[in-house]
């Protein structure tokens, strides 16, 4: 099973070339049976070009719909190719059949849904169980709600929880649902900014989020959904940080700041 980073950063694109946080949100999760995509930013734009093989079946699960988690998607190579198998999913499949049509509405986008050469299905959670895998979604602390998931497969798992914003309220909680866990990717966009100034942002501070990696059974914590525009100095400033934590906690957490085009076996 192979994990692979296409868009790392909230909000909106980079508008640094020069990047390695430089597309919204997108993860993809593949195994010799299929290829599941979280989210679909501007990440899925690259994720769709770097395809060839129709033959294996493709998810997109979304975490919600805001711009950042849905703006790549109208250009996704393989909706323009009958080929390929595609199924959307979503906890709640009526309301994701309400919100795909207006994402390919015409004010938007010159292709609509029902003119794809595609015809991808909308599917809920349970629709997975028949292709050897599963999905538990969580509800995660953001404006507008948000789901996280667990994705298990082949006795491991890996739990998706962009957009989330951890507190002193709510840290116990995330901490048992994502406890013993192979992989947690987690939003990560704050580290230095003030707390004050940003505590209903729906969006998480790194050292909240290493406190919780630290005190649950996680193999790997891959810090994701990253503010924008941020330079390598921010990046190492953040990683600095994180390897004095957890040496001082004496831990075997690994612990990654995502970008794009990263990837790990697991």
């Amino acid at each position: 099973m192979k994990c692979t980073f296409y868009g790392v950063c909230g909000s909106y694109p980079s508008i640094n070339s020069l990047a390695s946080v430089k597309h919204t949100a997108c993860v993809s999760v593949e195994t010799n049976d299929f290829l599941l995509i979280f989210d679909a930013g501007s990440g899925i734009i690259n994720l769709g070009r770097s395809l060839s093989n129709p033959n294996k079946p493709i998810f997109i699960v979304f975490s919600h719909f805001h711009y950042d988690h849905i703006i790549g998607l109208p250009y996704f190579s393989p909706l323009y190719n009958s080929q390929y198998n595609i199924a959307f999913i979503y906890p709640n499949s009526d309301h994701l059949k309400t919100v795909l049509p207006k994402i390919f509405d015409s004010d938007f986008f010159p292709v609509s849904l029902s003119d794809l050469p595609n015809s991808p299905t909308i599917q809920d959670l349970s629709f997975c169980n028949q292709f050897g895998f599963s999905l538990t979604p969580y509800n995660l602390n953001h404006p507008g709600g948000c789901f996280g998931y667990r994705l298990s497969v082949n006795n491991k798992s890996v739990i998706y929880a962009t957009d989330n914003q951890l507190t002193s309220d709510n840290q116990a909680l995330f901490s048992s649902l994502f406890n013993d866990c192979n992989l947690l990717i987690h939003d990560c966009y704050f580290f230095e900014e003030s707390q004050a100034e940003h505590k209903s942002w729906g969006h998480t501070f790194l050292p909240d989020l290493l406190s919780l990696a630290l005190t649950s059974k996680i193999k790997h914590l891959c810090l994701f959904h990253l503010k924008p525009d941020i330079d390598q100095d921010y990046i190492d400033a953040m990683n600095t940080y994180i390897n004095s934590t957890i040496k001082h906690n004496q831990s075997s957490l690994l612990a990654t700041v995502s970008y794009d085009g990263f990837s790990l076996d697991l």
